[in-house]
């Protein structure tokens, strides 16, 4: 699972799962062990099924200008549904709100992504967009949509199951240094504590991460960065079919005026883009 942060930064969230102990047997019978929580994960991740997901994330940066020292948070709440494809996430559809310390709360969105496209609107959005259009749509610049990364991967999965203990029945926690945790050698110098939670199918119910990363040697940008994600997960298995908007409501970002393009952000779209 990916952090993903707003404004200065962009932001990315961590996921795993792990196992809980298998029942104990009864006098008749001996019920099979708990599912590797591996297995139970990649069972899930399949064409028609989803799950539903509340994350509240948020990023504090601290530096210093001018010899004071300063902080800016943003804080973003997300509320929805990912829909699966065979081994990932293939599309999503979520209700989002971010704010700031310094500029208070802006306006909630709807952003459905899939693909590498995300379309966004609200009200006021739909409101502020030329006649009949109610949707802005815009696409990443690379191969992966940031915005379907809400989410575990099996290989994720994995890496934290190699890194966790139990702490008690159901919930583990870890800890690994930011490069081992991205899988990249230059992520920088940070670590990364997660805490796990998973109801007796193995299947996750709730992550909670943090992570500290500060500059490198020769860079004063910042001080360091703190982010914190806690990310639940309800209705595994559920059947969830998201699609699209129709193109006639559609316009891309890209063909937005600039006095549309004002009227739109001042209503809640990103300033940067849904990304």
């Amino acid at each position: 699972m990916k952090l993903f942060f707003a404004g200065l930064v962009a932001t990315a969230a961590a996921v795993c799962a792990v196992a809980v102990p298998a029942q104990a047997a009864s006098v008749a019978s001996v019920q099979a062990a708990p599912v590797d929580p591996v297995k139970a994960l990649k069972a899930q991740l399949a064409p028609g099924k989803g799950v539903k997901i509340t994350e509240a994330s948020g990023i504090t940066l601290d530096f210093t200008a001018d010899d004071r020292t300063m902080q800016v948070r943003v804080s973003t709440h997300t509320v929805g549904t990912l829909a699966f494809g065979k081994g990932n996430a293939a599309a999503a559809d979520l209700r989002v709100r971010m704010s700031s310390r310094q500029k208070g709360p802006n306006p909630p969105y709807r952003v459905i992504a899939e693909g590498r496209n995300a379309y966004v609107t609200n009200s006021g959005i739909a409101k502020a967009l030329p006649s009949g259009r109610s949707w802005i749509q815009s696409r990443a610049s690379g191969h992966e949509n940031a915005l379907l990364d809400v989410g575990v991967t099996p290989a994720e999965l994995q890496f934290m199951l190699d890194n966790a203990s139990e702490v008690a029945t159901g919930q583990y926690e870890g800890t690994a240094t930011l490069a081992d945790f991205r899988h990249d050698k230059s992520a920088g110098k940070g670590d990364v504590e997660f805490h796990l939670y998973f109801d007796e199918h193995n299947l996750l119910t709730r992550t909670v991460v943090d992570t500290t990363a500060y500059p490198d040697d020769d860079s004063a940008a910042y001080d360091q960065m703190l982010f914190h994600t806690d990310t639940k997960y309800s209705g595994w298995g559920a059947k969830v079919k998201i699609a699209a908007p129709a193109a006639s409501k559609v316009i891309s970002e890209k063909k937005l005026n600039a006095k549309t393009r004002k009227a739109v952000i001042k209503a809640g779209y990103p300033e940067s883009g849904p990304f």
